[in-house]
C-alpha cells in the first residue's frame, strides 16, 4: 500500500517530536516522523504517482488546537484543528478523496492509549502553528519500521 502526506521540516515540530519519541520508548512501539496522511490505501506505486502529481504543491500552515483519542490503530492519539481549509485545498483536485477522511497529526500507533497519557507533558503541546513544506510519498502497511519513502518534494 502507498500513502501520500505531507511533514514539517521547520523547529515547530520539536516538542511534538520528543513526545512521539517518549511515547514510542515508553510503549516498545516503532518511532514515525510527524506527519499527517493527505490520501491512504493507494495500491500501486504507479497510482500513487498519478495522485502525488495531483496535489498541490504549495505549502500552508495549519494551527492544531485539540488533542483527541481514537479508537483504530494508527488513530489512537492525535492532534486536529477546527481549520482544515488547508489541508483540504491541497486534495481538492482529487477525484473522490476524501470521504471520511479527518485530518490529524498522530503522537502514538497502537491498540490501546499509552500508559503516561494524560499528563502534564501534553499541557503545553496545543495550540501549534505548523508550516507544511514538504510532500511525501512511502510505501506504507501495518508495520511501521517496513515504511520506505519513496519520493520527496519541497513545497513552494
Amino acid at each position: 500500500m502507498y500513502s501520500i502526506w505531507v511533514e514539517s521540516s521547520s523547529k515547530q515540530l520539536t516538542q511534538i517530536k520528543k513526545v512521539i519519541k517518549t511515547l514510542s520508548e515508553e510503549e516498545n512501539k516503532d518511532y514515525f516522523e510527524p506527519h499527517v496522511t493527505l490520501v491512504t490505501n493507494l495500491n500501486s506505486e504507479h497510482s500513487a504517482m498519478n495522485v502525488f502529481d495531483k496535489i498541490s504543491k504549495k505549502r500552508f500552515d495549519i494551527t492544531f488546537d485539540t488533542i483527541q483519542e481514537g479508537t483504530t490503530y494508527f488513530q489512537r492519539l492525535f492532534l486536529t484543528s477546527t481549520d482544515n481549509t488547508n489541508f483540504q485545498n491541497s486534495i481538492i483536485d482529487i477525484e473522490g478523496w476524501p470521504s471520511l477522511w479527518i485530518p490529524h497529526l498522530s503522537l502514538f500507533y497502537g491498540n490501546e492509549l499509552p500508559k503516561s497519557y494524560p499528563s502534564k507533558d501534553f499541557d503545553n503541546l496545543i495550540p501549534v502553528t505548523v508550516t507544511f513544506d514538504t510532500l511525501v510519498l512511502s510505501e506504507t502497511g501495518p508495520i511501521v519500521s517496513k515504511w520506505k519513502e519513496i519520493t520527496t518534494l519541497f513545497l513552494d
